[in-house]
């Protein structure tokens, strides 16, 4: 098993055109997607013929045509070549689908399941995807840990002064690594905290759950009354994806949703929508500015000085190893 034969989301729904292909790279590997109607088609982005990028030609009549010499690609790689009519050249095929306004690839041949975001109760806020300029593992380790979160972050999360008195506690399982985290919300502006109807003190949870085929983590995200489990607020549930690029080069595609009540308080919910879409994309484009200004950052964490925040960490780089990667169980942290 390898990487490639996990769903991956490689590109917005959008970002693929009728008449189009798009080129996206999964880990080095370049492919071209385009679509023949309702069907998506991905192969590799290089024509067999002779080794032009097929995401410069055109799509016509739902092939792919290499402007080269117009040779003709259908979505599961059978091709014609005009000036030879009688051969039945191939490309290399990838298995792909278009699910939750999203591209996804995987190797074809692949049995791998794909993966299940829950987001029944939940309205769609935003999908978004961001490059940034790191190795997948960074990245991960960036997102399931709340300690930067002070310094980093502009309104979710707990103040640094108390950061002590945040509860953390971490679950590890053979496929999954899930962290509870409960602590005193940071101060918030007072036009968010009566949109959202936040107490002035208000404990905020931030719970997730990684997963690593492929490798992605699922949050929730909530507001409680100090001292009480009574909750205030619309919840998040935030599904966010790491596609490598590259060996230092990572996407970030974010999936938000937010609990609704727009049969109840539609003016409301008109201005939370739209406002909860903007702090997402603060708040995630402020982990991408970080993590494209660390300098060669490092992916080995042994021998590193670790927190109490940090014992997702060292369990999912074990998880990739064994589960994304397939090179059998990591030994150390």
């Amino acid at each position: 098993m390898t990487l490639f034969d996990h769903w991956h989301p490689v590109a917005l729904s959008r970002e693929l055109r009728r008449r189009r292909p798009l080129k996206v790279t999964l880990a080095g590997a370049d492919v071209v997607l385009f679509r023949d109607g309702p069907r998506l088609g991905a192969l590799d982005n290089t024509c067999p013929h002779r080794g032009f990028p097929l995401h410069r030609g055109r799509v016509d009549a739902g092939q792919l045509v290499c402007p080269y010499h117009g040779w003709r690609w259908a979505t599961d790689g059978r091709g014609q070549a005009p000036g030879t009519p009688t051969a039945r050249p191939c490309a290399r095929a990838w298995e792909a689908v278009e699910r939750h306004g999203l591209l996804w690839i995987r190797r074809a041949g692949s049995d791998m399941p794909f993966p299940f975001v829950d987001i029944s109760g939940h309205g769609r806020v935003t999908t978004l995807r961001r490059r940034v300029q790191a190795p997948l593992e960074v990245v991960l380790d960036n997102f399931t840990e709340v300690e930067h979160t002070p310094p980093v972050h502009a309104f979710l999360g707990y103040p640094l002064e108390r950061m002590a008195e945040v509860e953390c506690a971490t679950t590890i399982t053979d496929d999954a690594v899930t962290v509870f985290n409960r602590g005193p919300q940071r101060r918030l502006p007072a036009p968010i905290r009566g949109v959202f109807q936040i107490p002035r003190e208000a404990d905020f949870v931030d719970a997730w759950t990684t997963r690593f085929s492929p490798v992605h983590t699922i949050y929730d995200q909530y507001f409680l009354v100090r001292g009480s489990d009574e909750r205030r607020g619309p919840a998040l549930r935030i599904a966010v994806f790491y596609t490598p690029v590259g060996p230092a080069l990572t996407d970030l595609i974010v999936l938000a949703y937010a609990s609704s009540a727009r049969w109840r308080r539609p003016l409301l919910e008109a201005i939370r929508f739209p406002m909860t879409r903007l702090l997402v994309r603060i708040e995630v484009g402020r982990d991408a500015r970080l993590l494209d200004a660390m300098e060669a950052p490092p992916v080995v964490l042994k021998g590193r000085a670790l927190g109490r925040f940090d014992k997702a960490l060292t369990a999912s780089r074990r998880h990739i190893a064994r589960i994304y990667r397939g090179e059998g169980e990591a030994t150390g942290g």
